[in-house]
């Protein structure tokens, strides 16, 4: 699953992992800004406009290759679209 989220100054030190707290987690910092509305659009994402506080959640079985996979749930933001990101979770985690 990938989740990002923008925080209230952008600065690194703002993140603490919240809730996402699992050896499966990776959290990475998206210095230079490359994820947004092109990451979003080479995925078939569209989330009217927001490029932050989004999850992508993909098959555990995708691989990220030239053409990337399409994710299995989308929605923005986060806490707004829980209840899609848990129907869609619990699945995957039978």
């Amino acid at each position: 699953m990938v989740w990002v989220r923008r925080w209230a100054t952008d600065a690194r030190t703002e993140i603490d992992g919240g809730g996402m707290l699992d050896r499966r987690v990776t959290h990475l910092w998206d210095a230079g800004e490359v994820i947004g509305q092109g990451f979003l659009e080479r995925l078939g994402v569209d989330l009217g406009g927001l490029d932050y506080d989004f999850f992508l959640l993909f098959d555990r079985a995708a691989t990220w290759g030239p053409d990337p996979p399409r994710p299995l749930s989308s929605g923005a933001t986060v806490i707004g679209e829980s209840d899609r990101l848990a129907r869609a979770l619990a699945p995957l985690l039978r």
